[in-house]
């Protein structure tokens, strides 16, 4: 379980660790109308072409380390809406600031968010946040309380502005759907792969945090390269990622991915592929995605009962895949 941070020297050197995160990924410094709560001011904001996010940090004294967020390149004429906020208490701990840092029982400090978001649109709030945001989940001792949040990143990670980046675009995915839609079924011409549909919903369960912290990047990844070899992808909310044959006008493999290798996860996710491709029309082929260094010790096994199995290893912040291409995707 974590246990918020709230040490004020604590707070403010974290808060310095978060923003230097982000400074090698930073393309250019842009000149722009910043808004926020109903007011624009003039700002510059620092553009991640490859995170694909822009940031404008600011402290504010005795009150808030405040980070605004948005997704996309930001253009100079018109008012620059902010996507999401990450932002710290100055001191001690304060419910009504959406992130805090928390640390666990080694040591690890994590970047958290209470899911408090805004941007005066309706049914933008806690509530669309709590029963939609679909990631890495953990109950926190909260001072006097206990809370579950959601775990942005490990801050400590090679990889945390990328798990932070990910965040604000699921948040941007997450309000822009807030509307209720008429649609209720989805034709295979019309799927599409939705970061916001990757990770889990909040549950009793808790995650194994230093691990799940790189799920949805290796979900993100592995879609990305299967759509630059030009297979068609989607997920919904069962699968987080599956693969299409348009001939037959189906889903032809379904993958569910580990970075948390313990034996329950394991046999947890063989077990969720199995009856999925029971259930499926045609049934599709189950494929598990395993850290590369753990596919010997269940791979046999698992292709006992028809599971195929792939690898994955991190090279700074790519993901390589191993044994993908043994594997017929189209």
């Amino acid at each position: 379980m974590l246990k918020v941070i709230s040490d004020q020297p604590a707070i403010k050197k974290y808060a310095g660790q978060f923003n230097k995160k982000f400074k090698p990924f930073i393309d250019e410094e842009i000149k722009v109308k910043l808004g926020h709560q109903g007011a624009g001011f003039p700002a510059k904001v620092l553009w991640s072409k490859s995170l694909g996010i822009w940031k404008f940090s600011r402290a504010i004294k005795e009150v808030r380390y405040w980070n605004a967020f948005g997704v996309g390149k930001p253009g100079t004429s018109n008012v620059l809406s902010i996507a999401s906020e990450i932002n710290f208490p100055w001191t001690q701990i304060d419910r009504k600031t959406g992130g805090a840092f928390a640390e666990d029982a080694w040591g690890n400090v994590f970047v958290i968010h209470r899911g408090k978001i805004g941007g005066g649109k309706k049914g933008v709030g806690k509530s669309l946040f709590e029963h939609n945001y679909r990631g890495v989940w953990s109950f926190m001792e909260d001072g006097d309380s206990l809370s579950q949040v959601a775990v942005i990143g490990a801050l400590n990670s090679p990889r945390f502005a990328l798990q932070a980046a990910q965040f604000v675009k699921k948040i941007e995915l997450l309000k822009s759907t807030a509307a209720p839609s008429t649609q209720t079924e989805m034709n295979f011409s019309e799927i599409t792969f939705r970061e916001d549909l990757v990770g889990n919903v909040p549950s009793s369960a808790e995650d194994e945090v230093i691990s799940t912290c790189d799920h949805d990047l290796v979900v993100g990844e592995l879609a990305a390269l299967l759509q630059r070899q030009k297979i068609k992808i989607g997920n919904d909310t069962e699968s987080e990622l599956f693969t299409v044959d348009p001939a037959e006008n189906r889903i032809s493999h379904i993958f569910e991915v580990l970075t948390d290798t313990t034996e329950k996860s394991v046999l947890a996710a063989a077990g969720k592929l199995l009856l999925q491709t029971s259930a499926a029309a045609l049934n599709p082929l189950p494929i598990l995605v395993l850290p590369e260094d753990k596919m010997s010790h269940y791979e046999q096994e698992l292709q006992r009962i028809n599971i195929s199995v792939i690898g994955f290893r991190w090279q700074e912040e790519k993901v390589i895949f191993s044994g993908l291409e043994k594997i017929k995707l189209a």
